[in-house]
C-alpha cells in the first residue's frame, strides 16, 4: 500500500471511530453484560493510569477512587473502541509489512531466474564459439 492508501485508510478510520463510539456507548446503557465489561475495563486502566503516575511521583501510599458508572462506561467504550482502531490499523500495517516482505522476495527469485538463464546463455555462446573456432 503506498503512503497515499495508507494516509486514506487513516483518515477512514478516523472518520469512522466516531459513530462507533456513540454506537459503543449506546449498546454499553442498554445491555448489561457490555456496561459490566465497559466499566470493569475504565476501572482497570483508571486504576492502572493512577498507579502509575503517583509511583512516578515518588507516592507510595495511593488512595484510588473509582469513577462512577456514567464516566466509566465512557471511558471503558472510549478505551474499547480505540484498541479495535489501533487492533486494525496494526493489522494494516502489518499486512502490509508482509505483502511488500512477499513481494521483495519474487522479485529476488524472479531476479535469479533471470541471471541464472543469462548464465546458461553465456554457456551456450561460448561452447558455440568454441566450436565454430574450432572448424576455422
Amino acid at each position: 500500500m503506498s503512503g497515499i492508501a495508507l494516509k486514506f485508510t487513516s483518515l477512514l478510520l478516523r472518520t469512522i471511530a466516531k459513530p462507533i463510539s456513540v454506537t459503543l456507548k449506546a449498546q454499553a446503557k442498554e445491555h448489561e453484560t457490555f456496561r459490566k465489561a465497559c466499566i470493569k475495563v475504565a476501572q482497570t486502566v483508571h486504576s492502572t493510569d493512577i498507579k502509575l503516575r503517583m509511583r512516578l511521583l515518588g507516592e507510595n501510599k495511593i488512595k484510588i477512587r473509582p469513577l462512577n458508572d456514567k464516566k466509566a462506561i465512557e471511558s471503558g467504550a472510549n478505551f474499547l473502541l480505540e484498541f479495535f482502531i489501533f487492533l486494525v490499523a496494526g493489522s494494516l500495517i502489518l499486512y502490509e509489512s508482509n505483502r511488500s516482505r512477499l513481494k521483495a522476495n519474487k522479485e529476488k527469485l524472479n531476479t535469479k531466474n533471470d541471471i541464472s538463464e543469462l548464465q546458461d546463455d553465456i554457456k551456450e555462446v561460448k561452447l558455440l564459439v568454441e566450436q565454430l573456432s574450432s572448424e576455422l
